[in-house]
Order: structure tokens, then sequence, then C-alpha cells
């Protein structure tokens, strides 16, 4: 059987998502702490990938386990199992077919700036010391509605993915 699970995590103490040798991961930590659990080897596949130091407000990552589980028992005991940077909202039951990368239908990504030195933003924004030019900013920002194909900065399907050599943002 396939699950879902959706989580969130504050990413200042792992080195992205994905399992990589010599350095801890969400992906290493919920692996360990579903495999504890359930008392059998478990693989989760995630959604998508996070560099280190990134946070995930709500992530997606299906795993397959051979029987039916009590999903808020398992979120209970995961909640209560994995560190405090790592939660788990809820683990829905899929089609066995259903994958968390590529049935996934959006990604968003923020990126948060502050301008003033503050000791509670300093994990989910970047201070920029320099005055900054609102108007200008907005301007610039006019200039992406105009488009709305960005294909060419995706990964692709295949080796011949558009390149961004006929995108142009113009002046």
């Amino acid at each position: 059987m396939r699950y879902f699970i959706e989580l969130a995590y504050n990413g200042t103490n792992y080195h992205g998502w994905q399992i990589q040798p010599n350095a801890t991961s969400v992906q290493e930590t919920l692996i360990k702490a579903l495999s504890t659990i359930l008392k059998t080897n478990i693989d989760v596949v995630g959604a998508g990938r996070t560099d280190t130091g990134v946070h995930a407000k709500q992530m997606f990552a299906h795993f397959d386990y051979e029987t039916e589980i009590d999903i808020p028992q398992i979120v209970h005991k995961l909640n209560s199992f994995l560190p405090k940077d790592i939660v788990i909202f809820d683990i829905l039951k899929v089609a066995n077919t259903a994958h968390a990368r590529f049935d996934a239908t959006k990604r968003t990504y923020e990126y948060h700036i502050h301008t003033i030195k503050d000791a509670f933003q300093n994990e989910a924004s970047y201070q920029f010391q320099l005055p900054l030019d609102i108007d200008k900013m907005n301007e610039a920002c006019q200039i992406l509605f105009r488009h709305t194909d960005f294909e060419c900065f995706s990964k692709g399907l295949f080796n011949n993915a558009p390149k961004c050599s006929s995108f142009s943002f113009g002046k």
C-alpha cells in the first residue's frame, strides 16, 4: 500500500531533503523514524528537494507499507519521535501508482528579505542592509507577468529540454 505523508521542516540543521553521505538530511531522518515505528525498512520518496538550510512549509513524500496503518496513531508517534524541527501534518492512503514527485501539480518557492536587523527573522529571511527601491522592484516584477512559459527553467524530461536562448525579458 502506498501512503503520502504531508510534512514541514525547518532546514537549519539539515543538508537539504535528500540523503547524502556524511551529512544529515530530512529524508534520512524521516526514513529512520518511519522504519523504527513501523519495524521494517521504509524507503521515502520526496516530491522535490531542498538545499542545505532551506525550510519547507509544506512538503509531500510517499512510502510503501504492506498493511493498513492507523494513520492518527502513526502521525502522533512520528511527531513524538522526530526532532522538533520536523512536523508531520497528515498521512494519506493513495493509489499504488501515485508518486509524490511525478504527480506533483505545483511547486512554490518563497524568498523573504528584511532591511533591519531582526533576531526573529534571521532563519527565514535574508537581511539586505542597503536601501531598497520598492518602486523599481515592482516595475521589474511587472516584466515577469508578461510571460507564462517558464519551462526553460525546469530540468525537463528529456536531454533535449528547451534552453532559454529564445527567452528574453527585454528592456
